[in-house]
């Protein structure tokens, strides 16, 4: 009779024959190790990486110092021209009236806000101060009445550029019945309208800027070009009173005798200007 001696370290044969060793449960292989990349778990898949600390991102580099940044919070005198804001009209002014800018608009700059209440075949070109309004026959502006066009002491200060001088029919640069007018005349005269009707021979030019303010106390009706007086008359109390609407660069009521050329920087106020005062608004030196 043989005897098998059986280890405890040795091969446990099983029924039918010998076959492969069981592997003990230290020896099976790991599900994870055998797991395809693809199916391991999210937190050991290769693209799940921690982020990249900030500043080592490629796209987190800091913003331009404000000063080279293009046209961005420059101070006012660094800007060009045409950026620079408009000191023609400033609404504060409680004697100011209406403002026209004429930057490619209408509308008025003073403390009312006067919207037109008709406007047609209105263009815009380059004028004395960045654009200007451009009249040609068929162009309408008017603004309706109000209380506040009405004052005993008036100033109509303004450049005009004509394209022609006209040779029979007046060109109007500002009109309404019972208000103060301003006009060009046939053979450049200047006519102001403003407690009295004066025509004043002046060579205004066409094609050529020249700055007019009309402007009456009630008793003295003065009239300057470019900053110079060039007539002081007599005149009753100002033509203010009436509810006609006001029209620019045609005449009220007809629409008639339109402005050909351009118009700019159109004010009004409730009371004379000084000298000083035109003279700068003439651009003129040593004012």
């Amino acid at each position: 009779m043989a005897v098998v001696l059986l280890s405890s370290s040795g091969c446990v044969l099983e029924r039918g024959g010998t076959g492969e060793p069981r592997r003990t449960e230290q020896q099976q292989p790991d599900p994870q190790e055998e797991r395809p990349q693809e199916e391991r778990p999210q937190e050991e898949r290769p693209g799940d990486a921690l982020p990249e600390p900030e500043e080592e991102r490629p796209g987190d580099e800091l913003p331009e110092p404000e000063e080279e940044r293009p046209e961005d919070g420059r101070p006012e005198d660094e800007l060009p021209q045409e950026e620079r804001p408009a000191a023609l009209c400033e609404a504060a002014d409680a004697s100011l009236i209406a403002c026209f800018a004429f930057e490619g608009n209408p509308g008025d700059g003073s403390q009312h806000h006067f919207t037109p209440d008709r406007e047609r075949d209105l263009s815009y070109a380059p004028g004395k101060d960045g654009q200007a309004l451009r009249m040609t026959r068929g162009s309408r502006l008017r603004f309706g009445h109000d209380a506040a066009w009405t004052a005993p002491a008036m100033t109509i200060d303004v450049w005009i550029n004509p394209a022609s001088i006209p040779l029979r029919e007046r060109y109007t640069v500002i009109d309404s019945g019972g208000k103060p007018s301003l006009f060009l005349m046939p053979g450049g005269l200047v006519r102001c309208t403003m407690g009295v009707e004066q025509n004043v021979l002046y060579p205004v030019l066409p094609g050529k800027w020249t700055h007019i303010a009309c402007l009456s106390d009630g008793q003295t009706q003065s009239l300057y070009v470019n900053g110079v007086e060039v007539d002081r008359s007599p005149s009753g109390p100002v033509l203010a009173e009436g509810e006609q609407p006001i029209h620019i660069g045609s005449d009220e009521p007809s629409d008639q005798d339109e402005f050909d050329g351009l118009i700019d920087s159109l004010r009004v106020f409730g009371r004379t200007l000084a000298p000083q005062e035109i003279c700068e608004a003439a651009g003129r030196d040593g004012c």
